[in-house]
């Protein structure tokens, strides 16, 4: 039998080293593109779905604060980058195109923003299914004459309190909405509800702070809604939404160095919601739209702020 010389074992060796490192070369191609063939470069994008698959979409509801199912008829959905909005209720399927992105804003319509069940605004891609579905989390509203709003002294007594020309002290506004309400829309974000102080001009001076636990309130616009008063001027300050743990906002008034307070005066608490712009056809929120008209509540809450023994 013929033997392999070293010369030989050394070709062998090399060719057979050379094949495995092909191979390796092949397996790692093959796992970096090979199973990326015919996948979508857009994940939004749905491909081998069945021409005759014809999604009829649902949007769900349900309360945060319960669980339970809500009908919510007042919610508007497009498709994204569409100019047009359409209505629908919460709970009702209709009909949608596979693949597509929805824009869903829930508790609104193009006309009705306020005293509705507040709800979030988001996307969503129809999938390719005869009957998909999605689920949002809502919260009930309360309205602005359910709302608990306290006047409470320096002493955080539910008593008058009364000043001096030229004194400077802390009242509290004391602000609950009902079990399992809401006085705004809590998913906005931040302090989306305003807060509007009436001071006459003879008797005080602009407050000093207003605050939440310690945490200044920044000032705001005053709305367009609000109504002016003759001889009043109105100070504004964003305010947190309200549930139904008490909220107290501080407010450090400063009397007019000459003339001592002697009338009562007036606070004013709007809430804030998402609302339709017809204007750019855009989604955006405050407590007031473009035209200075009603959103959240019809109307504001108010209380006396009550500085006459």
């Amino acid at each position: 039998m013929r033997k392999i010389g070293k010369m030989g074992k050394k070709n062998i060796g090399g060719g057979l080293a050379i094949g495995g490192i092909l191979i390796v070369l092949l397996i790692v191609g093959y796992m970096a593109f090979g199973q990326n063939i015919n996948q979508p470069s857009n994940p939004n994008v749905i491909t081998g779905c069945d021409s005759t698959t014809s999604p009829n979409i649902t949007i769900k509801a349900y309360d945060k604060e319960t669980g339970t199912a809500l009908t919510e008829a007042t919610n508007l959905y497009r498709v994204k980058g569409d100019k047009t909005w359409s209505t629908f209720t919460a709970g009702t399927g209709f009909a949608a195109n596979a693949g597509d992105t929805l824009e869903i804003v829930m508790g609104i319509d193009t006309t009705d923003f306020t005293d509705n069940a507040y709800g979030q605004k988001k996307e969503v891609v129809v999938e390719c299914k005869e009957t998909p579905s999605k689920e949002f989390e809502m919260v009930n509203d309360e309205v602005e004459t359910s709302l608990s709003a306290t006047f409470l002294d320096a002493e955080e007594s539910a008593s008058a309190e009364t000043y001096v020309a030229g004194q400077t002290q802390d009242i509290t506004i004391k602000l609950q909405a009902g079990v399992k309400e809401y006085f705004g829309n809590p998913y906005i974000g931040g302090n989306s509800n305003v807060l509007v102080l009436n001071l006459n001009t003879s008797e005080w001076d602009a407050p000093t702070k207003v605050s939440v636990g310690g945490v200044e309130l920044s000032k705001v616009a005053t709305p367009q809604r609000h109504v002016a008063v003759a001889s009043m001027i109105a100070y504004a300050y964003e305010m947190p939404v309200i549930t139904d743990v008490a909220t107290k906002i501080v407010v450090s008034m400063n009397a007019d160095d000459t003339n001592a307070p002697a009338t009562d005066m007036t606070a004013h608490m709007y809430a804030g919601n998402y609302y339709y712009n017809a204007d750019n056809q855009a989604i955006e929120s405050g407590v007031e739209n473009e035209e200075g008209l009603a959103v959240g509540t019809d109307s504001s809450d108010t209380l006396v702020l009550d500085f006459t023994a």
